[in-house]
């Protein structure tokens, strides 16, 4: 319920706002954590296509260190986990919420993309655009370029005209 008020606020504002300015509404996203529960994630996905929210970014950090083989202090650690411990689980829920939205959100996958491979695999399970920040910490910017070369090929490989036709191809 206190995120739908928010949101509802935030789409009054940014409805008013294109009105008052002749302009188009801004896109709004909404980006949701990887520890919710199914029933969780289906309601912020069917709140989000009730108020017209564009898309959602898919996943943030995980509190959870399940299956990390780190020293005990560091798995003891507070705060939010991004990298590779978090691949598995944000593109399970990147794969949820496309589904859940039916191709009428925006998903932007988020989690452990250090290879082309991670991002092809974000963007089969749904996402239409993906976000770096951990593997581009660990990897520089050339990973940029490393990613683009490597969707090229998956893309020609599979006999497509663009990435647009794998957005979804095995959710």
């Amino acid at each position: 319920s206190a995120l739908a008020e928010i949101l509802r606020a935030l789409q009054s504002v940014n409805v008013r706002r294109s009105e008052l300015e002749q302009q188009p509404a801004r896109p709004i996203l909404v980006k949701i954590a990887p520890d919710l529960s199914h029933a969780q994630v289906d309601a912020v996905v069917d709140l989000a296509l009730e108020l017209g929210i564009e898309g959602m970014v898919v996943s943030n950090t995980t509190l959870s260190r399940d299956g990390l083989r780190s020293e005990s202090a560091i798995v003891a650690e507070k705060g939010g986990l991004s990298g590779r411990p978090l691949t598995a689980k944000s593109t399970e829920l990147v794969r949820r919420v496309s589904r859940r939205g039916g191709g009428r959100l925006v998903v932007i996958g988020v989690g452990g993309i250090f290879s082309a491979e991670d991002a092809w695999q974000k963007i089969v399970a749904g996402a239409s655009l993906v976000q770096l920040y951990t593997g581009l910490v660990f990897e520089g910017p050339g990973l940029v370029a490393r990613i683009c070369d490597g969707l090229l090929t998956r893309v020609q490989r599979a006999g497509m005209t663009s990435i647009a036709g794998a957005v979804g191809a095995e959710s």
